[in-house]
């Protein structure tokens, strides 16, 4: 079962997001990610995409004690895929973001609800489009940046 799709970004990658970090909270994230649908129905299974790699842009970092991460800007090829709407508007998208660290008993999906700062200039960053995804025991197997989930 696919829980969510987005983009996933490699350790050295995810090495870069930590060390810009500037106040680390307890625990980092680990698979860090931009997710593009929590729970995506079967019609909203990107397999066009899965596996491509895409360049995006850090543009802003937010931290309010409970979640720390950063505001990415997807490229126009990809605004047709995120699909990762405001739960009570679904007109308006939640912000692209990735969380890099939250405080204990924080919620990675609060990372959202950050003011962020504009970076004083863009980092470039790549990921690969991908699922992750859980199997029938409700446990986290991996995520799927190649394979076909349903």
């Amino acid at each position: 079962m696919v829980i969510y799709e987005g983009i996933f970004f490699d350790d050295e990658v995810a090495e870069l997001i930590y060390s810009l970090d500037e106040k680390k909270l307890d625990e980092l994230i680990k698979n860090i990610h931009c997710t593009f649908k929590f729970r995506p129905q079967y019609q909203e299974i990107f397999d066009d995409i899965v596996g491509k790699e895409f360049t995006v842009l850090l543009i802003g970092y937010g931290n309010d004690g409970a979640n720390s991460g950063f505001q990415i800007q997807l490229p126009e090829e990809l605004h047709p895929y995120y699909i990762n709407y405001e739960n009570n508007n679904p007109q308006i998208w939640k912000v692209p973001h990735i969380t890099s660290s939250i405080a204990y008993g924080a919620k990675p999906i609060n990372t959202k609800n950050l003011t962020f700062k504009a970076l004083d200039k863009p980092i470039r960053i790549k990921g690969r489009f991908g699922y992750w995804v859980k199997d029938e025991m409700g446990e986290h197997i991996s995520f799927k940046p190649w394979k076909k989930s349903y």
